[in-house]
């Protein structure tokens, strides 16, 4: 009797603490982040776009590679449109999440180049 009353407190204290840390777990790895630049790099083989910007309070350029997915919504204007279309030194604006496995993954890419549209 004392045994299944031991298990049944271990059982409630774990799921309490599930419970506790999910929200935080799952608002962490969906934290999204957007940016704003130009492309520096394509990359249709791996599915990567190398983004060029100018972090807050500095003059130096920083590049940062987002990988794109199937998932991911890409625009030009008010028209979809795919990796291929968009090109090297477009001006874009990228939502992106780190999924803390393979990196950063882009949400939505806005392309601003809006000429031959």
């Amino acid at each position: 009797m004392q045994y299944n009353n031991i298990t049944m407190k271990i059982r409630t204290a774990l799921l309490l603490i599930i419970l506790l840390l999910a929200p935080a777990l799952r608002a962490e790895e969906t934290e999204e982040k957007t940016i704003s630049g130009s492309v520096a790099d394509l990359d249709w083989v791996g599915s990567t776009i190398t983004l060029r910007y100018y972090p807050a309070f500095n003059t130096d350029a920083d590049e940062i590679n987002i990988k794109i997915t199937r998932d991911t919504i890409m625009s030009k204007g008010t028209d979809s449109i795919s990796l291929s279309d968009i090109l090297q030194s477009d001006p874009v604006t990228v939502t992106y999440f780190d999924d803390r496995l393979s990196g950063l993954k882009a949400r939505r890419v806005v392309d601003l180049n809006l000429s031959g549209t």
